[in-house]
This record gives C-alpha cells, structure tokens and sequence, in this order.
C-alpha cells in the first residue's frame, strides 16, 4: 500500500467532505451576510419611514395651528383625514397620540362626546408616555363629566403618577366637584390645585383663585360677636 494518497484521491476526498459538511460552513455565512444586508436595508426602511411621519405630521400641525379662528366645516375634514391617517399608521407613537388628541377635539367641538371618549381612551391605554397618557387623562375626565358620568371622570383624574399633572388634576375634580353643586368638596380641590401649582404654571393661578372665590365657604360667626 501506498505510503500517501494520489492526487486524485485527494480530490476525491475533499469532494466527499465537502458534500457532507458544506451546510453547516456556508449557511453561517449566509446568515451573517443575509443578516447584515438585511439590518442595512431595515435601517434605511426605519429612516425612511420616519421621515415620512415627520412629514406627515408636520402637515398635520400646520394644518392645526393655522386655524387660530373657529373651525370651518371643511377645516374640519381636511384635519379629520390627515389627523386620522396618522393614528392609523403611526400607532403607539407620539405622531398617533397628537393626531388622537386633535381628534378628540374636533369630536368634542361636534358634541361627538362618545367619540371623543374613544380617542382618549386609546391614548390613556396605549400612549407613547406617560406625559401623554396623563394629559389624555385631564381629558377625559372633561368629556366624562360633560357626559354626566362624575364617578369615571373623577376617577379618571384621581392619583396623577407625575407631580407635574397634581395641580392640575385636582382643578378639574374641582371643576367636576362644582358640576354636582358639591361646593365643600370643590373648595378643597381648588384648593389643592394652588398648593400644587407648579411655579412654571403661574398664570393659571388667577383663574383657580377665581374658581376657589365662587365657592368659598360662609365664615362662621362666634356666639360672643358684636351685635
């Protein structure tokens, strides 16, 4: 027998170990590859993607704040569709909390109150933030109240997570606390709400201090006071 093979043994030999083996070495690499290209191409996807929301978005907002007067009926469409073509496709992001908070709006100011309730309550549920979700909430809890549901709007407005909203919060339980002509229980919401009012927020401080006023207390006079 021969000391080492022939050439073409070798070859042969490569062939056989190539055939049973070439899976596991070339699929990795493909992996690696497929998997780099792909990451590349997700990448420009997501930019892409994000510019079109940005784009979008930026519609919307010039849409929103170029109507400093009422609304027009068709102001109001125009909006509708660019605020809803938003939500719908820019989901659990800012873009889509914006766009269902403008909606909400539009909703209330067509005394759509069930539908702005719905709104609202997707971004309380699903808001990109908690920022947001706390505003959402604020909101609610006025269309609530102007549904005549005290109990969920109160509820709504009850233990606000962020420090920031206490102030505010407590102005509204007020505000709904006023709605059922409950007066002692409004003093001491508004009376919280200028505790708790953030100094960034000072010129809120008139109006609560107005509200607070109307429902003030009568002082009790002692027994031994002047005649």
């Amino acid at each position: 027998m021969a000391d080492h093979i022939t050439e073409e043994e070798q070859i042969e030999a490569l062939k056989t170990w190539w055939n049973d083996n070439w899976v596991s070495i070339v699929l990795p690499i493909l992996i690696v590859i497929i998997g780099y290209a792909g990451w590349n191409l997700w990448g420009g996807y997501k930019e892409s993607k994000a510019a079109e929301a940005s784009k979008q978005f930026e519609t919307l907002m010039n849409t929103y704040q170029d109507t400093s007067a009422p609304l027009t009926g068709e102001q109001k469409t125009e909006l509708g569709v660019i605020a809803n073509d938003v939500a719908a496709e820019r989901s659990g992001t800012l873009y889509a909390d914006m766009a269902n908070l403008i909606l909400a709006r539009l909703s209330v100011e067509d005394n759509q109150l069930d539908a702005a309730e719905s709104r609202l309550q997707s971004v309380v549920d699903g808001g990109s933030n908690l920022a947001m979700q706390e505003l959402a909430k604020a909101r609610l809890a006025r269309v609530l109240s102007a549904k005549g549901e005290y109990d969920a709007a109160l509820a709504a407005v009850a233990n606000p997570t962020s420090d920031s909203y206490k102030s505010l919060y407590a102005e509204i339980r007020g505000d709904i606390y006023l709605a059922q002509s409950k007066m002692a229980e409004a003093n001491t919401a508004y009376s919280m709400a200028l505790d708790t009012l953030p100094p960034s927020e000072f010129n809120r401080r008139g109006l609560i201090q107005l509200k607070l006023d109307a429902v003030s207390l009568p002082q009790t006079v002692s027994a031994g006071g002047d005649a």
